[in-house]
C-alpha cells in the first residue's frame, strides 16, 4: 500500500499547541457554568417535568391537526434512578 499525502500531517508548532491549551481551557471552563446551572435549577426542572406528565396523560398532545391522543400512565418511563439521570450537558 502506498503513502499518501493527506495521512502524512506536520506536528503541530508551540504556537498552535498554546493556542489549543487556551481553547480547550476556555471550553472546560464555559462548560462548568453551563453544568453548574442547570445543577442549581434540578428542583425547578423536576416540577416542570411533572407538569409536562401531568399534561400529557390529561390533556394529551396534537398528534396529527386537531387530533389529540392521551398517554397512559403505563406508557410513561420510569426515570432512572442515578444521579446523571436528567444530564443535558455531556
Amino acid at each position: 500500500m502506498s503513502k499518501r499525502v493527506q495521512d502524512e500531517k506536520p506536528a503541530p508548532g508551540p504556537e498552535v499547541q498554546a493556542w489549543m491549551k487556551e481553547e480547550i481551557a476556555d471550553q472546560e471552563r464555559r462548560y462548568q457554568a453551563i453544568a453548574d446551572e442547570m445543577e442549581s435549577i434540578q428542583e425547578e426542572r423536576n416540577g416542570w417535568i411533572a407538569d409536562f406528565l401531568t399534561i400529557i396523560q390529561n390533556k394529551g398532545f396534537n398528534v396529527t391537526g386537531d387530533i389529540r391522543r392521551q398517554i397512559q400512565p403505563d406508557e410513561i418511563p420510569e426515570r432512572p434512578d442515578r444521579p446523571d439521570a436528567d444530564k443535558v450537558v455531556w
